[in-house]
């Protein structure tokens, strides 16, 4: 700390005013005697002074933001400290406020023949307060007089239906933020908004959800909600991709959205559902894919391929309704016609064709088949008709035309020597001693004694046709005979078929 001399002259007095102090600054203050002798030790220093301004205005600092605050004034002089003043009223401190600038972006939303609906954005300049509320007014072109057509307090929201208004007429409108300051600068719509009924085409506003396969489980509940769109509200309707309607469905339609509901769905329930909507502006359609997990439908278009006395074999199609699975097998079952159970022949069955062996012949079956996934076994399909197991017969022998007349013919023919499917039995008679071995040839082949073959002919077929060689052999030597057997069955197909000749009423072949 350095001290400086106040005063450059001796002070014979017990008092000094000092001077050239800075305003503000605090300040101590020592005093030295001195005689002939020289100065003495100083005194203790006073309490720290500052210098005061004598000017009837000061700036209060260090207050908090949005505080509110009173204040008074107190005088002081050589004598003491006066009383404080009467105290002024509270202060908030804070910025200085001002009336909020024009709203952002005024524009019309939408019309009809009695109503304009108007929208608008905040201010960006709020005049240093919080926006209270908003001002809409309207006027007609030709006036200079305006009309305030907000509640008296103003209204909250950016948007507003001014209602009332008279059909095919213009107006203008403005705008106005409030603040605590008052009503700021108005904002005008731009134009000259008309009251009409607008005409807007319809439109289907899917989500991202219902754009993908909407997947629900069996026994569950479908719900499709879908906003709409249009002007005048447009017709809804909903059907499936084939263009039936849906009977289970629940449907409720207004001019913004519909709702679908479909409870306790199955897999006949998956599919395409199509939304249509429709008013005078045109018409607009979209879908929603839907797929149930359940078990499949039934295969389809179940034949028989092939019937032997023994076995049947089938082919079918798979199931159009898969049930939202990929199909794992099949199963096949059989029953007698005379029995109400099925029984299982087949239950892993990965092809959609089938053999089922081990049949009685001459009875009669019928066949189902049934398709299953992760989900389980699904719905059969069954033969219509039963199915008698037995060889196909051949056909008569040589036809005889026996009589024609007019209006009619007579016919006779042969029976076949040997049909398909029945047993042929070749007897012959050989006279041997010692006992000779017997050998049996086909078409130079040596026949084997089979199951089927035991030197007696059973289930002949055609290939079973040719010649059959017998041989006799002992000591005394070897003995042959050959047989020719024909067995008679459906021909083949004609060859080279041609047209020789042509008029206006035959064709020669």
């Amino acid at each position: 700390m350095r001290w400086i001399r106040a005063s450059k002259k001796l002070i014979s007095d017990l008092n000094f005013e000092v001077v050239g102090l800075t305003e503000g600054n605090e300040y101590e203050f020592r005093v030295t005697a001195e005689n002939k002798a020289g100065f003495g030790e100083p005194s203790e220093p006073s309490q720290p002074v500052m210098t005061k301004s004598l000017a009837c205005e000061y700036k209060v600092s260090g207050l908090t933001p949005g505080h509110e605050y009173e204040f008074r004034i107190t005088a002081e002089n050589a004598a003491g400290l006066s009383l404080p003043s009467a105290s002024t009223p509270f202060c908030k401190a804070s910025d200085p406020l001002y009336k909020p600038g024009p709203p952002g972006n005024p524009r019309v939303l939408d019309t009809t023949n009695s109503s304009i609906t108007v929208a608008w954005n905040k201010p960006v300049y709020d005049g240093g307060s919080d926006i209270t509320g908003y001002i809409v007014e309207t006027c007609l072109p030709q006036d200079d007089e305006w009309t305030d057509v907000t509640p008296k307090d103003g209204i909250v929201t950016t948007l507003f239906t001014i209602t009332n208004l008279k059909g095919n007429q213009e107006y203008k409108i403005n705008i106005f933020a409030v603040n605590c300051e008052g009503v700021g600068e108005p904002a005008s719509v731009p134009g000259l908004p008309k009251t009409e009924e607008r005409q807007i085409p319809p439109d289907i506003e899917l989500d991202a959800e219902l754009r993908k396969v909407v997947t629900i489980r069996a026994c569950g509940t479908l719900r499709l909600f879908v906003p709409i769109k249009g002007r005048p509200a447009p017709e809804v309707k909903w059907s499936r991709e084939n263009g039936e309607s849906i009977e289970r469905a629940t449907i409720e339609s207004t001019s913004s959205f519909t709702w679908l509901l479909i409870e306790n769905v199955n897999r006949f329930d998956s599919g395409k559902y199509v939304l249509s909507v429709e008013n005078s502006s045109g018409l607009k359609t979209a879908f929603v894919n839907v797929r149930v997990l359940d078990t499949p439908g039934a295969p389809q278009n179940i034949k028989i391929d092939e019937i032997t006395k023994e076995s049947v074999s089938l082919s079918w199609d798979p199931p159009i309704l898969d049930g939202g699975s990929t199909i794992k097998n099949y199963i096949v079952e059989k029953r007698e016609s005379t029995r109400k159970a099925y029984a299982t022949v087949n239950a892993n069955c990965h092809k959609t064709r089938s053999t089922v062996n081990n049949l009685l012949e001459g009875c009669n079956y019928y066949f189902r088949v049934l398709a299953e996934n992760e989900y389980g076994v699904g719905l059969p399909i069954e033969t219509r008709e039963s199915v008698k197991v037995s060889e196909k017969p051949l056909p008569p022998g040589k036809i005889t035309l026996q009589d024609v007349t007019k209006n009619s013919v007579t016919l006779s023919w042969e029976k076949p020597d040997a049909l398909a499917g029945e047993d042929l039995k070749i007897e012959i008679s050989y006279v041997s001693r010692p006992k000779a071995a017997m050998s049996w040839y086909k078409d130079g082949v040596p026949v084997k004694q089979t199951s089927r073959i035991n030197f007696e002919m059973a289930d002949t077929h055609l290939f079973d046709s040719g010649k059959y060689t017998v041989t006799a052999e002992n000591v005394c030597g070897v003995k042959t005979a050959t047989i020719s057997v024909k067995v008679l069955d459906t021909p083949s197909a004609p060859l080279n078929l041609k047209v020789k000749e042509i008029t206006k009423e035959s064709v020669t072949l």
